[in-house]
């Protein structure tokens, strides 16, 4: 039986002019003793908010009846490929202060503009550099700590005539809050009002193993939609975070019948960038890193397979994705590879680099640490395998981590 975890979300709120609050700011926390963020790395820290509001807590319980809940985005997670996940009537993303103006960015901004997206900018300090930025902002949340009053005074009319709206936040003082109004702010935050309080829930644990092999077959362009709905079936913590997901954020309200039924309404594009995100939001003890290598080497394996024959090219894939799996799991692999019930093949591929399959991975692995006295497989040349690598590495890249 899979022993649920603790979960934990700050939540502080945001007023209107009238003392009202009219949505919540949510934030990472890691337990309930401390009401501040311990970060693990922004992009983890606010998928787990993500993950722990949709998929577990479930964002009604938190929200209530206000609308939309501010969420801090980092560079990373504000690229094109989760722009599908993020529900839009849901959400207000705030783009943190530290990101780079580039044309990427810029893009990813503009698609989710045009996609129906409220876009804030977080802690803003009027600088020049970050001008470009407020052509996609509805609001401007200013720290009253962090900006000078007299240059903050000088923008004001210029961005309100924008048709930008203006967020105080870290008012601390009654001065504070009443200067702010004086000067048409229009939302306020901060301790004078409210601190964050934490909310408290429960998840079920991600299977890693279970979790990595969604990762894998989410992403071919061939799959079928019933293999994804049979891996998300057979794990518990899975199936019940994309109900409780899809509950949260679908528009049609309709009774699901099936885990099957509800990857359909989810769709293989939204599908791609919440299984990415649960691997971001649940894998703080192991480095990204480590799930790109297991799909270079998979996404390789394969590839050579094609090459090679003797085995499917499934089975190949098996033997590159299933050979982290002692790092992913901390456990010994010969243990873990028993456990799954694997063909012989494939577990003397991956445990003792025996056959064509056990070749694959034992070329993969000396590509990674830039070995070249490997035996070459016949009819396969050096270039082969240098582009074989390439594609695996995009492979891999294209999963937006």
């Amino acid at each position: 039986m899979q022993k649920a975890i603790d979960i934990y979300i700050g939540r502080q709120p945001i007023f209107n002019n009238q003392m009202k609050v009219i949505a919540y700011e949510l934030l990472f926390r890691s337990n309930s003793e401390s009401n501040h963020a311990m970060i693990l790395g922004g992009d983890v820290a606010s998928a787990q908010v993500m993950m722990n509001a949709f998929g577990d807590i479930g964002l009604s319980e938190i929200l209530g009846e206000h609308q939309k809940a501010f969420i801090n985005f980092t560079e990373g997670l504000l690229l094109e490929e989760y722009q599908d996940f993020y529900p839009r009537n849901k959400i207000v993303i705030e783009v943190l202060e530290d990101v780079e103006v580039t044309s990427r960015l810029m893009k990813s901004l503009t698609l989710l503009k045009t996609k129906g997206y409220v876009i804030a900018l977080d802690d803003y300090i009027f600088s020049p550099e970050l001008e470009a930025l407020e052509q996609f902002s509805e609001i401007i949340k200013v720290d009253l700590l962090d900006v000078e009053l007299s240059k903050l005074e000088a923008h004001i009319e210029r961005i309100k005539s924008q048709g930008i709206r203006l967020l105080a936040e870290k008012v601390e003082t009654q001065a504070q809050y009443e200067y702010c109004q004086s000067l048409g702010f229009d939302y306020f935050q901060g301790y004078f009002f409210a601190k964050p309080n934490i909310i408290e829930g429960k998840r079920l644990p991600n299977n890693k193993l279970t979790l990595l092999d969604l990762l894998a077959k989410v992403y071919d362009p061939d799959i079928d939609m019933s293999v994804l709905s049979a891996v998300i079936s057979k794990d518990m913590g899975l199936s019940q975070k994309l109900l409780r997901f899809l509950s949260e954020t679908a528009s049609n309200k309709q009774p699901i019948d099936s885990i099957h039924d509800a990857v359909l309404r989810f769709g293989l594009k939204r599908l791609q960038g919440w299984t990415s995100m649960l691997v971001l939001s649940g894998v703080e003890d192991k480095p990204i890193e480590l799930f790109v290598t297991a799909l270079i080497r998979a996404k390789f394996c394969e590839l050579l397979g094609e090459k090679l024959g003797g085995a499917s090219k499934d089975a190949y894939f098996i033997v590159g994705l299933f050979s982290c799996l002692d790092a992913v799991m901390d456990a010994k692999l010969s243990d873990l590879v028993e456990k799954l019930g694997l063909e012989e093949d494939i577990q003397q591929g991956i445990l003792g680099y025996k056959g064509k399959l056990g070749c694959s991975l034992k070329i993969v692995k000396s590509l990674e640490s830039g070995q070249v006295g490997f035996e070459m497989p016949e009819g396969v040349s050096a270039t082969d395998l240098s582009q074989l690598y390439l594609q695996a590495m995009q492979f891999a890249e294209q999963l937006e981590w």
